[in-house]
């Protein structure tokens, strides 16, 4: 008889257990059914830092974004719901596989965070050049001034050493090693003290300059900067006003 009245509380225990889980299922549906919810992205793999998002990652049969609908309460901060706001960005950080896309990872590819092989125009690439104080007017140069670049070389007929210029108007793209910059970032102080300057150039500058460089003798000159006109629009606006 005790074994009866044994089984008989197991299985209403089970019976209850079963009802509660059943309950609160369907108070689940319905409260998910009931909320706000938005559609954000989402990728689906890993998707690593310095990477650019291009259009096609949004194709039908994508593999590396898709949509999801989530209950709004449950939306993370800067979450994207327009794929507008995506292509063209680059990754600052990684994005991760089935977490919703955070905006703050994520910057125009001239942004300060982004990998410098993004910033170079068509058709360049970044050469890293020595410029140490005795050839690289003192500490003087920033990002974004221009520099020309005088040779001095030997003749061999008359045994002289003379001097021309043999680039104009280089562009300076960063001042000293990525560690003092990321340094400099991150306190606000100018760098003045470097070893190096990188310039954007062709690749066949860059053969050139690595000539240059390793059998010659050469210092840097620092042009003006040139003076900023703004655009047509900006003038009109001040004008206006």
């Amino acid at each position: 008889m005790k074994k009866v009245y044994l089984i008989a509380v197991v299985v209403a225990i089970i019976a209850g257990f079963a009802t509660y889980m059943f309950a609160s299922e369907i108070d689940k549906k319905t409260t998910i059914k009931d909320a706000d919810t938005v559609v954000v992205y989402v990728p689906l793999q890993d998707i690593p830092k310095n990477t650019k998002i291009t259009e096609d990652m949004f194709a039908e049969d994508s593999v590396y974004f898709t949509q999801k609908t989530v209950v709004a309460a449950d939306a993370t901060p800067n979450y994207v719901t327009d794929k507008a706001d995506l292509i063209n960005k680059i990754t600052i950080d990684t994005l991760y596989k089935n977490e919703q896309v955070n905006s703050a990872r994520l910057q125009d590819a001239d942004g300060e965070d982004v990998a410098l092989s993004y910033k170079l125009a068509d058709g360049k690439v970044a050469y890293a050049l020595n410029a140490a104080s005795t050839n690289g007017v003192d500490g003087f140069i920033t990002e974004g001034d221009t520099v020309d670049i005088i040779v001095s070389r030997k003749d061999e007929e008359s045994k002289q050493t003379k001097s021309e210029i043999a680039y104009k108007g280089l562009k300076i793209i960063r001042v000293s090693d990525n560690a003092t910059n990321t340094s400099a970032s991150k306190s606000g102080a100018a760098i003045t003290s470097y070893n190096t300057i990188t310039v954007e150039v062709t690749k066949e500058q860059a053969l050139e300059l690595s000539d240059i460089e390793q059998n010659y003798s050469f210092k840097l000159i620092l042009n003006q900067r040139e003076k900023f006109e703004g655009t047509q629009a900006d003038e009109q606006q001040s004008d206006a006003q």
